[in-house]
């Protein structure tokens, strides 16, 4: 009886902890909007960069995520759980639409390193953008990646590991390095 007393007060704190994350971030990035039933876990860090918009409504962020919105980007997550220690970062534009699942240790980037072979080092030749869009009932395995310029269609299945660097249609399922249809 005492381990159910202990798993409510303790659902109770972490709901309460995550509604003061809200808080915190909304005073401190006035472009964000947290809307619905919205929970950010313990250690997550969020950054939206002002002149960013940040959109996150009735999503579930669990603990140690990575999300970070840079200037003049769009990142806009719906209905969506994030699993844990996931890295989604939007130079461009990110949308997740409604009901997508996001496994542990996925990362989600719109850009990547320009990389000329000069002299010019890597981290000074700036970065290579693209708008992803992961539409209505994804479920996007762990430790997968997906890459700029990606649109995944609803329905679809991203397997575990799976680096997605090319756009895919809806109710597809997708696996290996780089990925392919496999359905």
């Amino acid at each position: 009886m005492l381990h159910k007393v202990y798993r409510k007060i303790s659902k109770i704190k972490s709901s309460l902890f995550s509604e003061f994350r809200i808080l915190s971030l909304k005073l401190k990035y006035p472009d964000i909007k947290i809307s619905g039933k919205t929970f950010i876990g313990r250690n997550c860090e969020i950054v939206c960069v002002d002149g960013g918009s940040l959109i996150l409504s009735d999503v579930h962020i669990n603990y140690g995520s990575f999300i970070h919105c840079e200037k003049n980007a769009v990142l806009n997550i719906e209905s969506t759980y994030v699993g844990m220690n996931a890295v989604i970062v939007a130079l461009t534009s990110i949308t997740i639409k409604a009901n997508c699942e996001i496994a542990e240790m996925v990362v989600i980037r719109d850009q990547d390193h320009k990389h000329d072979l000069t002299d010019v080092l890597i981290n000074k030749q700036g970065f290579n953008s693209a708008s992803i869009v992961i539409n209505e009932n994804c479920w996007i395995g762990a430790k997968a990646t997906v890459l700029k310029g990606v649109e995944i269609g609803s329905n679809s299945i991203v397997g575990a590991n799976a680096v997605v660097t090319k756009s895919f249609p809806l109710s597809s399922i997708i696996v290996g390095i780089p990925a392919k249809k496999i359905n």
